[in-house]
């Protein structure tokens, strides 16, 4: 990471090796991302399963049931039980299964656990296991849109819908934890000058969640800049291209109010946390609706971030995170 913005600060696209090459100029970026739709094995959690595209018919359910479950979750009463004081991300991810899925039998809510999702073996297990379950049994009727998207398929659409349920699932509550963990460490809750919406906004300039983009080789790309070859593979970086000195006023600062009156932040060339075009993040709305809920409810349980903590650190995943910020009482 601090090479590519070592080397990347006078530049929008460098060759990292004889077969890759790193772009960060916000309009190459987002030329390369509109140049042709993603592959099916590029995406990542509606990659195909047991080597079959998702159907457009699966995908649209799935979609619509993580919207329901959300607004669900948006439009309940807060559970005075259920505090988000502790470590983060880990504690917001706790928090958010328990909002979302906690009424989903234990069988097929642990298809949404970290643990489950890193170990193949696990995996397949909790699939067949929910596969059994449903077979005999009715989920209860305060289960989750998307448990229930499960139950109303059968065969292998079924098979496809637990799989979705097992990705999306802990896609979402991961993304979000991670996100808000981002956005408490910049400080968007810190004096609340400032609209959620617009601190949420600047969290993803700074520290985006995908913080890169990954593209296979093509000759479409290669038609778009003389530096690109038909077999390079390409690594689009929002991370750097969303620091560019000469686009961005104080361009390593938290400035929420920099998107004051600004309607559409991805309109921006330099801009695009989600992607760009056809193939930007489909929970993108869901993902900007639940962290905006979860720091509200931060601030209503009057949490903050550990006063006496002075550096975080940044593990190199695929998902930039903040590790191991507490939130104590104010």
């Amino acid at each position: 990471m601090r090479r590519l913005v070592r080397d990347m600060a006078d530049s929008d696209l460098i060759r990292l090796d004889e077969t890759t090459v790193a772009v960060a100029g916000g309009a190459l970026c987002k030329a390369i991302m509109a140049a042709r739709p993603l592959h099916d094995f590029e995406r990542i959690v509606f990659k195909p399963v047991a080597n079959a595209p998702v159907s457009n018919a699966i995908f649209g359910a799935v979609m619509k049931a993580l919207v329901q479950d959300v607004r669900r979750v948006v439009a309940e009463p807060s559970d005075p039980a259920q505090t988000l004081g502790g470590v983060w991300p880990k504690a917001g991810y706790e928090y958010l299964r328990n909002r979302l899925y906690a009424n989903d039998p234990m069988v097929i809510r642990l298809l949404s656990h970290r643990v489950v999702n890193r170990s193949r073996g696990l995996k397949a297990t909790f699939e067949t296991l929910s596969q059994q379950y449903l077979e005999k049994y009715r989920l209860p009727r305060d289960a989750s849109a998307l448990a229930k998207l499960i139950e109303a398929l059968q065969g292998d659409e079924r098979a496809v819908a637990i799989t979705l349920y097992r990705r999306a699932a802990e896609s979402l509550c991961v993304t979000v934890a991670g996100l808000t963990t981002s956005a408490l460490w910049l400080g968007a809750t810190a004096d609340g000058a400032d609209p959620l919406r617009m601190a949420i906004t600047e969290t993803l300039r700074l520290l985006p969640p995908a913080w890169l983009y990954h593209r296979e080789a093509g000759e479409e790309f290669a038609a778009l800049d003389a530096r690109i070859r038909t077999t390079d593979a390409l690594l689009v970086v929002p991370f750097i291209a969303q620091r560019n000195p000469a686009v961005w006023c104080e361009p390593e600062m938290f400035h929420p109010s920099r998107w004051a009156g600004v309607s559409n932040p991805e309109a921006l060339d330099h801009y695009f946390p989600f992607g760009h075009g056809t193939d930007r993040c489909w929970a993108r709305e869901v993902v900007l609706m639940l962290t905006e809920y979860t720091l509200r409810e931060i601030i209503r349980q009057a949490l903050r971030v550990d006063p006496d903590r002075e550096t975080v650190t940044m593990p190199m995943k695929t998902l930039l995170t903040i590790s191991r910020l507490e939130l104590v009482s104010r």
